[in-house]
């Protein structure tokens, strides 16, 4: 059986990146006594990893915490913990290279040559990564956590993101001409490949509400032809399908607050949220660097307006227009 989740990262900013996330994990079939997780038919990951995964923040420091990125990642906390989590994980799965351009090579390959292109997510020669932490401790983590997946026949099959920095999202944009569609035809990208790879392996996929969307029918059923769809329910909070093929069935589902019942989703989200941390890093150390004093921004609109106030003459000195920061939705 494979667990999938999909969620997402910077949907509402006016600066930085957009990035959706996703995770799967392989898991035996389970016995008809065994616990389960929330949605009461499949596995609980975080039950199968508890000795060394928690749910909650671990006074100790011994566990990973893994779950909704808002819950693990704060401005004031820092982003020591959300690193560590998803470095550990990330090395659990594949082992990631020097700096952070090879963690996005790894999980997220497309987005290199937009990076490239882009002068403020650049690295600098002075970037240290990991950023918070030395890179031992989460080795050590990762080392734990492996050993403790292998003790629960619990595989992370797959780790990924779909990175859109700002020129290329007002081009979608533009295409789509609505922003809840644009985050819908990120997500389908990962259900895609979940579909291709897994398909025929008991898959379900949980995703998080899509843009505020409640049915998603007949998007499934425009996007993978190829596939019979079955509508299980469309309630308040949950959405819930099946796709049939040769036999094989794949269940879809998108829930509120898929990140707090899912593990696979709060790998996702924490996934998205830690990428997107890391190049709003890059993008407020650009910035400050050629206008020292200047206060970093996570990129949401009042703060987001703020900086484009306090950039203004050295963005107009630089000649950088408007579709290449500043978002359009």
């Amino acid at each position: 059986m494979i667990i999938a989740g999909i969620d997402e990262a910077g949907y509402g900013p006016l600066l930085g990146p957009l990035i959706v996330g996703c995770a799967a994990f392989e898991v035996p079939e389970l016995p008809i006594d065994s616990p389960r997780g929330a949605d009461g038919a499949l596995p609980c990951l975080w039950t199968r990893l508890s000795k060394v995964v928690s749910k909650t923040r671990s006074k100790s420091g011994r566990k990973l915490h893994i779950n909704d990125s808002k819950l693990v990642y704060s401005s004031g906390a820092g982003l020591k913990e959300l690193e560590r989590s998803v470095l550990a994980m990330s090395a659990a799965w594949r082992e990631w290279g020097d700096g952070l351009d090879a963690f996005v090579n790894q999980v997220a390959a497309h987005a290199v040559p937009d990076m490239a292109e882009s002068d403020w997510y650049r690295p600098a020669g002075d970037e240290c990564f990991p950023i918070s932490q030395e890179g031992m401790p989460i080795k050590l983590f990762a080392n734990a956590l492996r050993l403790e997946m292998d003790r629960a026949k619990t595989r992370c099959v797959h780790l990924a993101a779909r990175v859109v920095l700002e020129k290329p999202l007002n081009r979608l944009f533009d295409q789509t001409r609505n922003k809840s569609n644009t985050l819908f035809s990120l997500a389908a990208i990962h259900l895609d490949h979940l579909l291709r790879e897994y398909g025929e392996r008991n898959l379900v996929i949980f995703c998080d509400r899509q843009g505020g969307r409640s049915r998603y029918g007949p998007l499934l059923r425009t996007m993978f032809e190829d596939w019979s769809l079955e509508i299980v329910r469309e309630i308040e909070g949950r959405s819930e399908y099946q796709l049939h093929r040769g036999g094989h069935v794949a269940r879809v589902i998108f829930c509120e607050k898929a990140e707090t019942q899912c593990l696979s989703v709060a790998m996702a989200s924490m996934v998205s949220k830690y990428l997107r941390e890391a190049l709003m890093h890059r993008f407020n150390a650009w910035w400050l660097e050629r206008q020292p004093g200047l206060l970093p921004t996570a990129g949401y609109y009042s703060d987001g307006m703020r900086f484009l106030a306090d950039i203004d003459s050295l963005r107009k000195k630089l000649g950088i227009a408007d579709e290449e920061l500043i978002r359009s939705r």
